[in-house]
């Protein structure tokens, strides 16, 4: 009985149950989820009517395939009341708001206890990799208050039983953001790869060169896509392993790296999960766009929802044991794929990969689009680079490109960012 309650599943360790018991939780969550949905929620309601679907026809995953796929703006073309359960009072939710970078901002709502149990699924996720209550999380950013409708005693008790604490480092004038994380010592660090990425050098020399040594053990990367260049920068300064999270404001934890074999493990018990191509499941190893629902988001629920990313399908069971089905790894999203001439794509996280093979003196870089069939790579030089250098790398961004389209590396000294915002591998100038 204790199984089939969530909260149970939540504080348990994520391995002491089979493949056969998560898929049954999932599929059992379903059931509840798409039902609820259709009594209480008229967007679904009128869904599920228009296609002659009926909350028993849904068992199980493998019968999701029935529903339609909504995207973000149709969740958006319906009123606020249309998406929101019956009997929901809106102004007790908490609210959070998608970072717009498809140019299209969500609110997303949940009630307070929803909010704990996806936290307390992520809190266990990061257990996998060893983190224990008494460890505390460093946090380099801006910190974010919390929601007027958080209650925030549940993290005071944890605060002063000093259990899972995270510390979140800002930049303040005067202080040094850098030696005041290091000097926090806590045993684990975790933020956007990017800013992981610059602080690693400098992390690395008051590691070298400080008596004390700051034995941080593991690193948590998330919010954007981990290229390998700053996945290495970030081990090579911290002097240790890097996981990375994936996650949506829609659902909460979607996937976490195995420390294995360096898939996903996908969040079953949390989100249903299907990767699609061409109107199809995906193969193993094929690309496709990532829908998922929601299996505890009952006050704004998400069915059959395109999260807007692209992502390359795993296997069923992850090879090192884990009872959780997989993604190989994240592409990003699909509205920032770049538009060429004859409308043709390429997304930018593929030049920045071609980008960083070739240049292995590149520290960090960005994509600027001026034109349709005109591009910059702005570039981060770890030290000078040879003419030949510079030039090895536009015939491997070239074939990306394809013919008609122009290219030409940049180096500067640096490239804006801000702390309180994620950075973009791609910039456009288009109108």
């Amino acid at each position: 009985m204790l199984n089939r309650i969530p909260l149970y599943r939540a504080v348990r360790h994520q391995n002491r149950r089979s493949r056969s018991d998560v898929a049954g939780f999932r599929d059992a969550q379903l059931r509840k989820i798409v039902s609820h949905a259709y009594r209480n929620v008229a967007f679904y309601r009128s869904l599920l009517d228009r296609h002659g679907i009926v909350p028993e026809d849904i068992r199980g995953h493998a019968d999701l395939a029935c529903i339609p796929i909504t995207t973000r703006s149709e969740i958006q073309e319906a009123s606020l009341s249309a998406r929101i359960a019956d009997g929901v009072d809106p102004t007790s939710l908490l609210e959070f708001r998608t970072t717009g970078s498809t140019g299209q901002c969500l609110a997303v709502a949940r009630t307070w206890r929803e909010q704990k149990l996806l936290s307390l699924f992520a809190v266990r996720a990061m257990r996998s990799y060893g983190l224990r209550p008494r460890d505390v999380i460093g946090v380099p950013r801006v910190e974010v208050p919390a929601h007027p409708r958080d209650n925030q005693i549940p993290r005071r008790i944890a605060d002063s039983l000093g259990l899972y604490r995270r510390i979140v480092i800002g930049p303040r004038a005067g202080v040094d953001q850098v030696k005041a994380l290091y000097d926090l010592d806590s045993e684990v660090i975790q933020g956007w790869p990017t800013i992981l990425s610059d602080i690693a050098p400098r992390w690395n020399h008051l590691r070298t060169s400080n008596g004390k040594r700051n034995a941080v053990r593991f690193v948590l990367t998330g919010g954007e896509t981990c290229t390998p260049a700053a996945r290495d920068n970030i081990n090579r300064g911290f002097d240790a392993p890097v996981h990375d999270l994936y996650g949506a404001h829609e659902t909460s934890l979607v996937a976490w790296q195995c420390a294995v074999t360096g898939e996903y493990h996908l969040s079953d018990e949390t989100i249903s999960v299907q990767v699609m191509r061409d109107g199809r499941i995906a193969a193993p190893g094929e690309a496709g766009q990532i829908i998922v629902t929601a299996l505890h988001s009952f006050a704004m629920p998400f069915i059959r929802y395109n999260l807007g990313d692209v992502v390359v399908q795993g296997s069923t069971v992850c090879q090192c044991g884990s009872p959780f089905s997989t993604i190989r790894s994240i592409q990003g999203r699909t509205a920032d794929f770049l538009s060429l001439p004859n409308g043709r794509l390429v997304h930018p996280q593929d030049i920045a990969r071609d980008s960083y093979r070739a240049g292995h003196w590149i520290r960090n870089l960005q994509v600027v689009q001026h034109a349709i069939d005109h591009f910059e790579l702005h570039v981060v030089p770890e030290r000078e680079p040879t003419n030949g250098e510079i030039a090895a790398i536009r015939p491997a961004v070239a074939k990306l490109l394809g013919p008609g389209v122009s290219f030409d590396v940049v180096t500067v000294a640096s490239i804006e960012r801000r702390m309180d915002s994620k950075f973009r591998v791609y910039r456009s100038n288009l109108p």
